[in-house]
């Protein structure tokens, strides 16, 4: 049964758009996904609150001096900072220590030894996030993280967040890591799949129509990286830069994974 209140430890909860532009971003993945975007006023900045399905489910931050626009995740934990001590402990790095968001929770921006970077988030009661297991169309569906050494960012995940990889040989793109939780899954890893391509978590958005979605992508300026790539028994997907240069996904699931209550 699909748990619709949270929190959720140890599941992604929340996505931002760190991004040079905010104005482009905003209009580009308003005309894709048709999100409502509410602005929020904070103290130096605005954001600006994406709004998906029954609820909010991450923003768009303008970052002018980051050295590319990219989707931050956030992953909902018990303890901010044990968690902080814990990635330091096991390899990992603090580059924004836990730090309040007012009315909302506490978070921290970590990297993994390989250098993909990621958010912890500790929420208030009523700030859980959004639900991981809700298959509303998009919203981001699945997580995963390209690592230059899987075996150490397994032993890293493993230790600090209890993810137990469930491995799949996937031919000539390797072995792919499902990162478990428990009866959940928690998202991905895999060997970074470009040459020269630096560790970093990828986000999946989820569409009815896979060409049809991706044919707006690219009238609204994104560029294809790749189309219609299969995964066996779960559906197909296409990876794009959007035109402030973040990398995104769109998967469209298939019906024999729908029927066993996939994303």
């Amino acid at each position: 049964m699909t748990q619709t209140q949270g929190p959720w430890p140890g599941r992604f909860v929340w996505h931002d758009l760190m991004t040079t532009d905010a104005t482009a971003s905003r209009a580009f993945y308003e005309g894709l996904f048709g999100w409502e975007i509410q602005a929020v006023p904070m103290q130096g900045f605005t954001y600006q609150m994406i709004h998906c399905g029954p609820g909010p489910i991450g923003g768009i931050v303008e970052e002018k001096a980051i050295p590319v626009s990219h989707w931050m995740p956030y992953l909902g934990v018990e303890d901010v900072g044990a968690t902080a001590e814990k990635v330091k402990a096991a390899g990992g790095s603090i580059c924004i220590p836990p730090t309040d968001i007012p009315q909302t929770g506490r978070f921290s921006v970590i990297t993994d030894p390989n250098g993909a970077y990621l958010s912890v988030f500790q929420p208030l009661p009523e700030s859980h996030g959004a639900d991981p297991d809700a298959p509303v169309p998009g919203r981001v569906c699945w997580n995963e993280v390209y690592a230059t050494d899987v075996d150490e960012a397994q032993a890293f995940y493993s230790e600090v967040f209890g993810w137990v990889p469930e491995k799949k040989d996937m031919g000539e793109a390797g072995m792919y890591h499902t990162q478990k939780l428990g009866d959940k899954e928690a998202g991905g890893m895999m060997k970074i799949p470009m040459p020269g391509m630096p560790s970093c978590w990828a986000v999946y958005f989820l569409v009815d129509d896979l060409e049809a979605s991706g044919a707006k992508a690219k009238e609204l300026g994104a560029a294809a990286t790749f189309e219609g790539a299969p995964i066996p028994g779960v559906g197909r997907f296409s990876m794009f830069t959007d035109p402030v240069g973040a990398m995104f996904s769109l998967f469209e699931v298939s019906a024999e994974h729908l029927a066993g209550d996939g994303c």
